[in-house]
């Protein structure tokens, strides 16, 4: 089985100030990434503001990051969308490009039924051999992928992993008791990450490794090895920062984050906005906090 790595980061899609896809810039936001530990990107997840790509948009953002860092990482396409139509034709062109694997969230907005979200997920999976992964967020789809219908994806479908951003603790111990020794379960919340390895997890996929990514990087670590209170002092001090990034709606806070501490990635397409003045203020200073320690 293909291996994705323990810190996946979910990238950000960087614009101009016309709302055009950066290619530049993206393809730098790779290597830094790269640098500061991600064993792997998902492009075009939530993060990446995937309703508002376009196909060309999408083949754009797959060929640069393997351009600049496929040689070094895995490099994961999100291709679901709510048409089961529409994630086959993206994922055979993710297929073409030759990223290393997909990821498929739940078909939002539709509501399908349990047997449908199979079906859906065994139609992808005809026309690609990637590994695929599984990306569960009922808070914005509407639809919780449940633990038997997993079991099934699993069992029937073959699905690679797990990207759990269910937000309920008592759900995901359920989903390891019945799926660790199956499949590897990835943390979708950064502010949960401590305890999905503790339960076993494979690792994250990251918003705040895109400003933190080292510091991630030494937690997981950290609970690898046993030294769960250096963990949990960890997890402690980055904890403010994972709540800040989604005070408002997400990629706003990190996009505002990166283009202050880092480079200029442009404001997130409506109908996100720009993050207040007061988020603003906070998430600075606590990332001078961070970064000072």
């Amino acid at each position: 089985m293909s291996d994705f790595g323990k810190l996946l980061t979910a990238v950000v899609t960087p614009f101009d100030n016309n709302g055009v896809l950066s290619t530049d810039t993206l393809w730098r936001l790779c290597r830094k990434l790269v640098h500061e530990k991600s064993d792997g990107l998902v492009l075009s997840g939530t993060t990446g503001e995937s309703p508002n790509l376009s196909k060309d948009d999408r083949e754009i953002i797959y060929s640069t990051a393997k351009d600049s860092v496929g040689d070094k990482v895995n490099i994961i396409a999100g291709t679901g969308t709510y048409s089961t139509k529409e994630s086959i034709e993206y994922t055979k062109m993710a297929n073409d490009l030759g990223v290393d694997g997909i990821m498929i969230v739940t078909p939002y907005y539709s509501k399908p039924s349990q047997l449908g979200i199979i079906k859906h997920f065994e139609e992808i999976s005809k026309n690609t051999e990637l590994p695929i992964m599984a990306y569960n967020i009922p808070g914005r789809t509407a639809t919780l992928i449940e633990i038997d219908t997993l079991e099934k994806l699993v069992d029937e479908v073959g699905i690679h992993s797990i990207k759990d951003a269910v937000g309920d603790l008592a759900f995901t111990k359920t989903e390891f008791e019945v799926l660790k020794d199956k499949v590897d379960i990835y943390s979708g919340n950064d502010s949960e990450t401590i305890e999905f390895l503790k339960m076993g997890g494979k690792g994250v996929v990251s918003v705040a490794s895109h400003i933190v990514g080292n510091e991630i990087y030494n937690l997981i670590n950290f609970v690898a090895n046993n030294e769960i209170k250096l963990a949990e002092s960890l997890h402690n001090q980055l904890l403010p920062m994972f709540d800040l990034l989604f005070e408002e709606p997400s990629p706003g806070p990190i996009k505002y984050l990166l283009t202050e501490t880092w480079e200029d990635v442009g404001a997130p397409l409506m109908p996100i906005t720009n993050v207040s003045a007061d988020l603003g203020s906070k998430l600075l200073d606590n990332f001078q906090k961070i970064k000072n320690n």
